[in-house]
């Protein structure tokens, strides 16, 4: 390896400055429409799910929605027993959940329909690891695009999102 590589590889700066989450007004538009989640379900051709899949994932999409709920209010991260990244310090939010969560699921597109369980389930994995994070969840995006097939995929984002809300529920905080 030539020693200017070695070098730059040797000298990988990483910042810690605070970020800022910015309007609307002021942010670049990151998401453009025909992304994978704005794809018609099923895509030609597939063949139907099995109906205990379709059922695992109408669980998951509602469980979904419950998370969304409860991520999103503010009052959810007053509850001590509430483990959340996102606090600098105890009722301290470094951003806003509910602005957060609405650009998230903007930029994801529509959730999928259950009747499409790996599509929902990689959107469901984006949607409670979220960008900056909201450290309420724990990571399971790399685990959900590893998986082998819809599935496993579908059950591994059911015992995180189910794990995500018992904390914010303030039942079992993450860690």
């Amino acid at each position: 390896m030539p020693a200017a590589v070695a070098e730059a590889a040797h000298h990988t700066e990483w910042s810690l400055t605070p970020f800022e989450v910015l309007a609307d007004a002021d942010e670049a538009p990151l998401y453009e429409p025909g992304g994978v989640c704005d794809a018609a379900w099923p895509a030609e051709g597939d063949s139907p799910p099995p109906a205990s899949l379709v059922e695992a994932a109408a669980r998951l999409s509602a469980d979904l929605e419950a998370w969304r709920r409860l991520a999103a209010e503010r009052s959810t991260y007053d509850d001590p027993a509430v483990t959340a990244g996102a606090r600098a310090r105890r009722g301290d939010l470094r951003l806003d959940p509910a602005l957060l969560l609405a650009r998230v699921c903007r930029d994801l597109g529509p959730k999928p329909p259950p009747e499409a369980p790996t599509a929902l389930a990689l959107w469901g994995g984006a949607l409670i690891n979220p960008l900056p994070s909201l450290g309420v969840s724990t990571e399971v995006r790399g685990a959900v695009l590893e998986a082998q097939g819809a599935a496993e995929r579908v059950a591994l984002v059911q015992r995180a999102v189910s794990r995500s809300i018992a904390n914010l529920e303030g039942r079992r905080p993450l860690f």
